[in-house]
């Protein structure tokens, strides 16, 4: 199940962490491209942990939280015609939201609970 709150928290951090990463454009690209690639993932992980529950649920709090917040960053960044942004904010969403999965896979096992104890705690 999608716990909403816990996904927007995470699609704040990781639109926040893009934000980030879009400053340091100018100084530095690699440092960009590193900070704007760890957004969805510690987003995705945020949103795990906060929302606890199943491998499952990580995989998709997780995956929702990194792919709309990379989604929505790079509609607002990305310059360009409309056809430009459409393309690369899809590639982003998707390259996102798998980030955004491993991040929730590791927010999940960041709890420290078995998957018997986060399933007898749901119910």
């Amino acid at each position: 199940m999608v716990n909403w709150t816990a996904v927007a928290i995470g699609f704040v951090v990781t639109i926040a962490l893009e934000i980030v990463g879009t400053f340091f454009r100018t100084v530095d690209t690699a440092v960009s491209v590193f900070i704007s690639t760890f957004a969805p993932i510690i987003g995705g992980l945020i949103a795990a942990y906060w929302a606890g529950g199943t491998y499952q649920e990580g995989v998709v709090n997780g995956g929702l939280a990194g792919g709309m917040g990379s989604l929505l960053a790079a509609i607002i960044f990305l310059p360009g015609s409309f056809t430009f942004v459409v393309e690369n904010a899809l590639i982003s969403f998707i390259s996102s939201a798998i980030l955004g999965i491993i991040g929730g896979v590791i927010g999940i096992l960041a709890t420290g609970k078995t998957e018997e104890e986060n399933i007898k705690a749901d119910k």
